[in-house]
């Protein structure tokens, strides 16, 4: 593992921070000397280790986990469960300045923050050169997004499907879809309820933390 995380952490080398933790999970649970397939992490080992590692621009968010949860039954496609002190934590995109933006859909699509729910959830597998976290539960992106044409919308929460890490760079291939939050917090038209429950987005674009 340690020629991995030596490549993984190389300052030569473009990768994004989100790039880097999940990747950094995905080598924790294929390479740890546990032999267990289900356990907890030693808490302040791991805030350690997140601090440590500079996974974070915001060095305060480790310190808002409570606990980390492993399966790995399958050990080519590890599950985390990550729980919070409290039952919303909002981690802004871009250390919080501008948050990451994209021109679609006739609009400028902005994602300004990850919004996470008590806890969340996620599976980690290799794909090629990258590492592509998916089947997320309990976290949202918030920011603006939409589109403008025939017909105008407008959308602040988005629930994230899975995200594919581009390895050496800041892209990613991000698919999700208009979030259950965004329909109990704004006004929307059934038709849009309708519509979104059947279709997922994908896109290209630069994404960090």
């Amino acid at each position: 593992m340690d020629k991995e995380l030596m490549e993984l952490f190389d300052v030569s080398i473009l990768r994004s921070k989100l790039e880097q933790f999940y990747t950094m999970l995905f080598y924790i649970s294929k390479y740890t000397s546990i032999e267990k397939d289900e356990f907890v992490f030693d808490l302040q080992s791991t805030i350690k280790l997140l601090i440590s590692s500079e996974v974070f621009t915001n060095r305060e968010f480790p310190r808002r986990i409570s606990n980390v949860y492993l399966s790995r039954h399958n050990r080519e496609c590890p599950s985390y469960k990550v729980f919070f002190d409290s039952d919303r934590v909002v981690l802004d995109l871009k250390n919080g300045k501008y948050g990451y933006e994209i021109f679609r859909e006739g609009m400028l699509q902005k994602a300004k923050a990850l919004v996470f729910y008590g806890s969340f959830s996620f599976c980690l597998r290799k794909k090629g050169e990258n590492v592509e976290a998916f089947d997320f539960e309990d976290v949202d992106i918030y920011g603006s997004f939409g589109s403008r044409g025939f017909i105008n919308v407008d959308v602040n929460y988005v629930s994230v499907k899975s995200v594919e890490f581009h390895k050496g760079s800041e892209m990613a291939l991000v698919k999700a879809k208009v979030s259950k939050k965004e329909f109990k917090t704004n006004e929307h038209t059934w038709l849009l309820y309708l519509v979104t429950r059947c279709i997922c987005d994908k896109s290209f674009q630069p994404l960090d933390w």
